[in-house]
C-alpha cells in the first residue's frame, strides 16, 4: 500500500473533523472505482458516520476501513485534560465493530493480538466490497505527546 503520488492521501488528523474518514473513502472510491480505498479512524469518529456503511454496501464500494478501538473520544479527552485538567463524557461502552459491519452487509474483522494484525489486514484487503477491521489501541502515551504541543496548537 503506497501513496507517493499527489492527491492520493487525505488526512484530517488534529482538525477535529471527526466522522469524515468513511464518507471520504466512499467519495474517493466513486472517483476511482477500479482502485481499493483504505480509510482509518478512531472508534468515536467512525461511530459519527458509520451509517454510511449502508451506502458503501449498496454501492459495492471496494473500501477497507480500519477502526482504532479504545472505547472513547480520545482526541477530545486529551484536549479536555490539557485545558481543564479533567475529562467528562468521553467514554462509551464496548462496540462489536465486526458484528456491526456484518449487520450492514460489509465484511467484518476484529484483531485481538499484534500477531493477528498483518494476516487480518491481508484478508480484508482481498475482500471485493466494503470491509471493516477493528484494531484495539492503547493511547496511554498520547498525553505525553500532547505535552510537546503549544496550547495555541490545540485551540
Amino acid at each position: 500500500l503506497y501513496s507517493f503520488r499527489a492527491r492520493q492521501i487525505m488526512i484530517s488528523n488534529g482538525q477535529q473533523t471527526m466522522g469524515v474518514a468513511l464518507p471520504w473513502a466512499i467519495g474517493a472510491w466513486l472517483v476511482e472505482p477500479q482502485r481499493k480505498v483504505v480509510s482509518v479512524s478512531g472508534d468515536g469518529g467512525f461511530l459519527q458516520s458509520s451509517m454510511e456503511l449502508e451506502t458503501a454496501v449498496r454501492l459495492k464500494a471496494n473500501i477497507l476501513h480500519i477502526v482504532w478501538v479504545d472505547n472513547a473520544y480520545n482526541m477530545v479527552a486529551m484536549q479536555e485534560e490539557k485545558k481543564y485538567h479533567r475529562v467528562s463524557g468521553v467514554n462509551f461502552g464496548p462496540v462489536d465493530f465486526k458484528a456491526y459491519a456484518e449487520a450492514f452487509g460489509a465484511a467484518g474483522f476484529a484483531v485481538t493480538s499484534a500477531a493477528e494484525l498483518e494476516p487480518t489486514l491481508r484478508k480484508a484487503m482481498d475482500v471485493q466490497g466494503p470491509a471493516v477491521v477493528a484494531v484495539p489501541v492503547d493511547y496511554t502515551d498520547n498525553p505525553l505527546l500532547m505535552g510537546q504541543l503549544h496550547l495555541s496548537q490545540l485551540l
